[in-house]
């Protein structure tokens, strides 16, 4: 797809339906969790480095800094919001993968939705277990019960 941010034609509005080309959606579920896992881990590699950032700034400031180590769950907001918000609408998880966020007009989302996207999937996964992820199992374009929230869609990125 191109990488500029007009993917869907320019007067299209998020009322109107895009046209997804055939085989958008094949494979997308078992895609998204593979790219899950890896950013999952790569998540955690940015958290242990975190906490030993603070840690040792801890330490230099006799204990000032160790209460930002409380801030450390906002790098898995920031990690997935300004890779699904960038230019390329794909963590590097979902790179590895070949899939993209599209929002439902077919544009790139932009940031404010890429956040949307992250808290709602950490919500609904949190209060419905893992109940919220059945949901691309019944519908057509394998969309999860935060992507039908915040208006986005996981499609190949090749097609």
């Amino acid at each position: 797809m191109s990488e500029s941010n007009q993917v869907a034609p320019t007067g299209l509005s998020a009322s109107e339906s895009f046209q997804w080309p055939a085989g958008s959606f094949d494979g997308v579920i078992a895609a998204r969790c593979l790219a899950f896992l890896a950013d999952l881990l790569a998540v955690c590699i940015l958290l242990v480095l975190a906490t030993i950032a603070f840690g040792v700034l801890g330490i230099l400031t006799f204990g000032l800094l160790w209460p930002g180590a409380a801030l450390s769950p906002l790098i898995a907001l920031a990690y997935f919001t300004f890779t699904l918000g960038g230019r390329h609408s794909a963590t590097p998880g979902m790179r590895w993968q070949g899939i993209e966020l599209r929002a439902w007009n077919g544009r790139r989302p932009g940031y404010l939705q890429a956040a949307l996207q992250t808290i709602l999937f950490y919500a609904s996964v949190a209060i419905g277990t893992v109940l919220v992820l059945l949901v691309p199992f019944f519908n057509e374009q394998r969309r999860c019960l935060h992507d039908y929230l915040c208006g986005t869609v996981f499609v190949r990125r090749s097609v």
